[in-house]
């Protein structure tokens, strides 16, 4: 397998070739892309003629494809994650170099024999034809349609016909149909390479417009280039998916041969499912989260359809990296979060997944003739159960499933999610690609590392539409004052919204000096746009000359943050060890947020120990320095990276400690960040942890805060616990009132001194904090305890104690007690009673509460408070629940003698049922 990676690579390098490393799954820098699914993704700015400088590239990228997930394991074509090998060209060779050099690979360096191979072709495309008959092909070439053969980006834009290879697997996989030719959908002929001519620009009307630079983009999965080199009928028999199969099979104790569904899946799933979650995606319901959850689920459950009900994915991580991660060494070394991450997703899922199943079922037998969506949809939303699970136990139940109606269900769930934030200022973003492409040699410098303040032009202005809900963004040629929108400068000072610090806030002024527009946010949406989310306060229009001013105090205050952090993670790693894996940050002027990976909170001990590290090295006034050096010095170096992370040919790298370039031992921390940083960790003062919670499975958060912004914080938290101690005092007074109203007495104090929020200092008020937290506690078990006591003292009215064959039941009505006064009571009345039964109710605003009790000696064995309560709640039309020896419940007024006596009935029919008189 690795030999193939390599011989395809090097037979590229030699015909003068870039051979480009793969490039992360989650692409960077397009957000039109959950994944990247083809070869070409990466160059994609090469061929829409966005970036120039390189004419020929070869690559083995990994790909991620959503659209096969339902067909995995049906078919030997279809895979979620795979590998692929391309090689491409921008505007440099065409059509007869990349079909000589295909032909040649495949037969030559490949050793695959040419009567396996067929060439297909685009039905108008003699160019072709004409180049493959020159080559030494024996079986004919095929015309065949454009359905196959003939790729297109979009309705319009670049497009061109295809050139695929296919291989024969033999005449036993064949459908039999006479028709049975390459480009069937069975499997005897397996697409093994496609070579795409870009050649075209379709036009509005349809019509076809040659390009000026004509490109080639050519892909071959290796999972079936390894299949057709080692004579296997199946990638699943190759060298990249039996030993995740056979590791499945060892664990499952099942054998699959007779198998073979379950365990294809199982096999894609755990490698595609590793490879996201090296990535640091973490198991969700929206976008590449969900992706990962359903793999996951998906694998979990066709383990349980072979008879295995505990978590096992998590344990296929193992032989999956031994296939992957000598490539990957990234894959290898993130080995223990891709296992947390699975292993909590699997943990989660058996637990709803009964449930949900059991609500399934008892669904199916009513014998329905189609599932409705929106029960489908319950069944999604409430218990976590997949809708592609629910169709496949509805398929195997002979039952449908209202696929629209689902959709509908989620539609109307999402408008409702989106009223809470519709007007918060989310904006659809502006396709940057085609204002990009249709500003050739557009590209917006970056100099805010130098400074906060330079003179530059407006090349690109956006207007918000503010007459939608979720505002879009439109060109135009000005924005007027009061607009708001989103412009473009030549060159900026301020920092785009990147690796999870926020954008710089600022003002831009016109060359007079007057104000032209407040700038609240800066993002780069392109990788050669950066666009300042504005408010205009004058006329503006592409060309305008102005003076872009950062908001000095804005940016130092997020500097302090962003040194901070890459001073926690440094700290993380010494206190918990080196497998903790940065998962997200957020660096703000006002606060700074860490989530990691790591599969338990963390202990007191810990915290104070990453934080003393951290304030350590802020006291030793450490020098920070920022450098940009080529991308092969980070393996070498050991600097920190983020999984799925581009950082181009020349990443910045920021180093904090003396010496630390050639000394490892003398710095305290090396990463890779784009981000503006203090000069020297002393500028920071102090730093403080002031949360550390939990995010997901397997991730941590740490909220800190550093600088400046430190003594704001604390200045609140005072003002905080102030206002807390203030409420809680006038909490315990009003408490104090109550008890000494019902017992007619004095109550004294139990503080020797009550605090004064106002002028204690802070030691004192937390002290005081709390005490009066703990004395709150005791004095709501006494006011409970007395409200009881008072109750029970009432005159009897409506009380009714009766002897039911051997069992004493007592019933009484009041009016406004509270529930947890019933449960104390009922405890009361029990332990008097001895053995017996107690039903007591309570009504307030046309509302009847109502708690049973049963004594241990009869709970479960001769009666069930639960099940008494569900029949009370029932009668009234209420909800009750509970256990066997005591349940509550409560619904509409009912009337009480009738409540009464469907009590005693129910009570007289068990007893009697279980021999008593």
């Amino acid at each position: 397998m690795s030999q193939l990676r390599s011989r395809f690579l090097s037979f590229f390098d030699r015909r003068a070739h870039n051979v480009v490393a793969s490039t992360a799954i989650v692409p960077q820098g397009d957000p039109t892309l959950l994944f990247t699914s083809a070869g070409m993704v990466p160059f994609k700015p090469y061929f829409l003629g966005l970036k120039s400088g390189l004419s020929r590239a070869a690559s083995c990228q990994r790909c991620f494809r959503t659209t096969d997930i339902d067909r995995v394991g049906t078919t030997i074509r279809h895979l979620t994650f795979f590998e692929m090998l391309g090689n491409f060209s921008f505007g440099d060779y065409f059509k007869a170099e990349a079909i000589a050099w295909a032909w040649e690979f495949l037969t030559k360096e490949a050793g695959l024999d040419p009567k396996r191979l067929t060439p297909t072709v685009f039905k108008d495309d003699d160019e072709a034809l004409r180049l493959w008959s020159k080559q030494p092909i024996v079986n004919p070439v095929i015309r065949l349609g454009e359905d196959t053969n003939f790729w297109a980006v979009g309705p319009t834009g670049p497009c061109g016909p295809c050139s695929e290879i296919y291989l024969d697997l033999g005449a036993e996989l064949s459908c039999g149909q006479p028709s049975c030719a390459p480009g069937c959908d069975c499997d005897r002929y397996l697409e093994i390479w496609n070579l795409v001519f870009m050649q075209f620009a379709r036009q509005e009307d349809g019509s076809l417009r040659p390009l000026p630079q004509k490109n080639i983009d050519t892909g071959m999965g290796l999972e079936r280039l390894t299949l057709a080199v080692s004579g296997k009928k199946s990638p699943f028999e190759t060298e990249l998916f039996l030993p995740i199969v056979e590791a499945a099979a060892d664990l499952l104790k099942a054998p699959p041969d007779q198998n073979k569904l379950a365990f294809r899946i199982i096999a894609d799933h755990a490698r595609a499912a590793s490879v996201l979650a090296a990535e640091g995606i973490i198991p969700s319901n929206v976008e590449r989260g969900y992706v990962l959850r359903r793999l996951i689920r998906r694998a979990v459950r066709y383990g349980q359809l072979l008879g295995h009900k505990g978590p096992f994915l998590h344990q296929l991580v193992e032989p999956t990296l031994k296939i992957l991660g000598e490539q990957y060494p990234e894959l290898a070394k993130a080995r223990s979060q891709i296992e947390n991450t699975l292993r909590a997703e699997e943990d989660r899922f058996l637990e709803t997944l009964e449930k949900g199943e059991r609500e399934l079922r008892q669904i199916l037998e009513t014998k329905p003739q189609a599932i409705p969506g929106e029960v489908a949809f319950k069944l999604y939303d409430t218990f976590g159960f997949p809708f592609e699970l629910t169709k496949e136990i509805c398929v195997a139940a002979g039952v449908s499933v209202d696929d629209q109606g689902f959709a509908r269900a989620q539609q109307e769930a999402v408008q409702v999610a989106r009223a809470g934030w519709r007007g918060s200022g989310e904006k659809a973003t502006l396709n940057y690609d085609a204002f990009a492409k249709e500003n050739v040699g557009l590209h917006c410098e970056f100099h805010g590392y130098q400074t906060m303040n330079l003179e530059t032009r407006v090349i690109g202005v956006f207007r918000y539409n503010k007459k939608t809900a979720v505002e879009e963004t439109k060109a135009e040629k000005e924005l007027l004052p009061g607009d708001e929108g989103e412009v473009v400068l030549h060159k900026t000072p301020f920092y785009a919204e990147s690796g999870g610090q926020v954008g710089d806030k600022g003002v831009l002024f016109d060359d007079v000096g007057n104000k032209v527009a407040e700038v609240h946010d800066v993002q780069r949406p392109h990788p050669d746009i950066i666009v300042h989310h504005v408010t205009a306060l004058r006329l503006i229009r592409p060309g305008l000359k102005v003076r872009a001013e950062v908001d000095k105090h804005h940016r130092e205050t997020v500097r302090y943050h962003h040194t901070a952090t890459h001073l926690l993670n440094a700290a993380l790693r010494q206190v918990l060890g080196p497998m903790i894996r940065q998962a997200g940050s957020l660096v703000a002027p006002d606060r700074l947020r860490f989530d990691f990976t790591h599969p338990k909170s963390l202990t007191e001990e810990q915290i104070k120990a990453v934080e003393d590290s951290v304030n350590a090295a802020i006291a030793a006034d450490m020098p920070v320095e920022c450098q940009e050096r080529p991308v092969a010095d980070v393996e070498p170096l050991g600097a920190t990276v983020l999984l799925g992370e581009n950082y181009g040919e020349k990443p910045r790298f920021v180093l904090i400690g003396p010496s630390g370039w050639k000394d490892p031992h003398q710095r305290y921390s090396l990463a890779l960040c784009g981000g503006t940083h203090v000069h020297r960790t002393g500028e920071i003062r102090h730093m403080k942890i002031v949360k550390e919670s939990a995010v997901a499975a397997g991730i941590r958060r740490i909220e800190a805060v550093a600088g400046p912004a430190l003594e704001e914080h604390q200045r609140m938290m005072e003002e905080g616990q102030r206002k807390q101690l203030q409420e809680m005092l006038e909490r315990y007074l009003r408490l104090t009132a109550e008890i000494q109203e019902l017992t007619g007495k004095p109550f004294k104090a139990i503080p020797r001194r009550l605090p004064n929020p106002e002028t204690d200092p802070l030691p004192e008020i937390k002290r005081s904090l709390e005490a009066l937290r703990e004395l709150e506690k005791m004095l709501k078990a006494e006011l409970q305890n007395l409200k009881a006591q008072t109750l029970a003292r009432q005159a009897h009215v409506g009380r009714i104690t009766l002897d039911i064959g051997n069992v004493k039941v007592c019933l009484q009505k009041f009016r406004e007690a509270e529930l947890a006064t019933l449960r104390s009571m009922s405890d009361e009345i029990r332990r008097e009673l001895g053995t017996g039964v107690v039903f007591l109710g309570s009504t307030e605003d046309e509302r009847l509460s109502f708690v049973v009790g049963v004594t241990q000696d009869l709970a479960g064995k001769t009666l069930n408070a639960g099940e008494l309560a569900k029949t009370v709640a029932q009668m009234m039309g209420g909800k009750a629940g509970g256990r066997a020896d005591f349940a509550q419940g409560g619904g509409p007024d009912y009337d009480w003698d009738t409540l009464v006596n469907k009590v005693t009935s129910t009570i007289r029919a068990t007893v009697r049922h279980d021999g008593g008189s």
